[in-house]
C-alpha cells in the first residue's frame, strides 16, 4: 500500500496532491478512495489527499473522515461543482510536486499512479502532463481520457493504445499536472463551474508549448453520465430539458459556452455559439426522435 499523509505534513520531494470533488454519492467516493490507497507508487514518492465535500447532504464528509482519517476533507456549500471544488482542494495542497486531478466516480486500476509518473517522467519535459482513459467497467468501451482533434470542428475521445500519445486536449477525470506546468499555465478557469474547464485547461497546455500525453491503456472504470434526467432525455418536458441544458452543470450553459466557444472555435463564432441552442429546437419539432446535439462537439482552433 502507497504511503499516503495528511496535507500539515512536510511536503516531499516527489509528493502527488490528490485533488478530489464530492457530492452526494458516498459510496462511489468511498470506492473511489479505496482503490487509490491501494495504489503502489514508485520508489520517493507519497500521495497527499484533498477532497472538497460540496454540501453534501448524505454524510459524504463524515464516512471519508471515518474510513479514511488521513484525507483533508474540505467543505463546501453546494455552489462550487468541479471547478470551485478543485481549486479549494488545489489551494489546500500547494505547493506539490504533482497534482493529481481524480473524478470521485473513477475507481483507478492497478498502477494507474505508477503508470502516470512513468509516461511523464519519460517524456523528457518536466512539465509533460500525463492523462489516464478510462472505461465502463461492463462493456470495456473507452469513457474519457485525451481528447484528438480530427478536424476543425470534431474533437473526440482517443482510444489508448500500447503507447503514449499526444494529445490536443483533455477530460479530467484522471489527470498528473506537474508544477512546473501549473506555474505556466496557471489555474482553472473561473469563467466555468463544470463542462468546460477540464477541455480549456487542456487546450491551454498546449497552447503554452506542454506536452499533453495519454498513457496506455485504460487506468480507471466509471461510466459515461447517465441521458436519464438531464437534457437529452426525451421523456422529460420540453421546459425541464432547457433548464437542464442551460444549467450550471448543464451541457451548454450560455455564458461559459460563450467564454469557449470566444477562446476557442474558429469563426463564425457566432454561430458556434447558436449551434446547440438552434439544434435543440430541432429536436423539440421532432419529438425527440432527432438527436442532434450530439453531433455538435467541442470546437478548437488550428493553429
Amino acid at each position: 500500500m502507497s504511503e499516503i499523509s495528511t496535507l500539515s505534513t512536510a511536503a516531499a520531494t516527489q509528493d502527488v496532491a490528490v485533488l478530489l470533488t464530492c457530492f452526494n454519492r458516498r459510496e462511489t467516493t468511498l470506492r473511489c478512495l479505496r482503490a487509490l490507497y491501494e495504489q503502489e507508487l514508485p520508489a520517493g514518492f507519497t500521495l497527499r489527499v484533498a477532497l472538497t465535500d460540496d454540501g453534501s447532504s448524505d454524510g459524504t464528509g463524515d464516512a471519508v473522515r471515518s474510513e479514511f482519517p488521513g484525507v483533508t476533507v474540505l467543505q463546501g456549500d453546494g455552489n462550487q461543482y468541479w471547478v470551485g471544488g478543485t481549486m479549494m482542494a488545489w489551494e489546500a495542497a500547494r505547493p506539490s510536486a504533482f497534482y493529481l486531478w481524480l473524478n470521485d466516480d473513477v475507481k483507478l486500476r492497478p498502477g494507474a499512479i505508477r503508470k502516470l509518473i512513468e509516461v511523464q517522467a519519460a517524456s523528457g519535459d518536466p512539465a509533460t502532463i500525463a492523462v489516464g482513459a478510462t472505461c465502463d467497467p461492463d462493456e470495456g468501451k473507452t469513457c474519457t481520457g485525451g481528447m484528438e482533434r480530427r478536424g476543425w470542428y470534431d474533437v473526440r475521445v482517443m482510444e489508448p493504445t500500447d503507447q503514449p500519445q499526444m494529445c490536443d486536449s483533455i477530460n479530467g477525470n484522471i489527470v498528473l499536472i506537474p508544477r512546473v506546468a501549473e506555474e505556466r499555465i496557471g489555474a482553472l478557469d473561473v469563467a466555468y463551474t463544470h463542462f468546460f474547464a477540464d477541455g480549456d485547461y487542456g487546450i491551454r497546455a498546449r497552447q503554452h508549448g506542454i506536452p499533453v500525453l495519454l498513457a496506455p491503456g485504460h487506468l480507471g472504470e466509471c461510466k459515461l453520465n447517465p441521458i436519464a434526467n438531464s437534457s437529452f432525455d426525451a421523456k422529460l418536458p420540453l421546459r425541464q430539458r432547457w433548464r437542464r441544458m442551460l444549467g450550471p452543470k448543464g451541457y451548454r450553459p450560455p455564458r461559459q459556452w460563450w467564454a469557449f466557444v470566444r477562446t476557442h472555435a474558429p469563426r463564425p463564432k457566432t454561430a458556434y455559439w447558436l449551434a446547440p441552442y438552434l439544434l435543440f429546437g430541432l429536436e423539440s419539432l421532432t419529438g425527440g426522435r432527432m438527436r442532434l446535439r450530439r453531433n455538435v462537439r467541442r470546437p478548437m482552433k488550428v493553429t
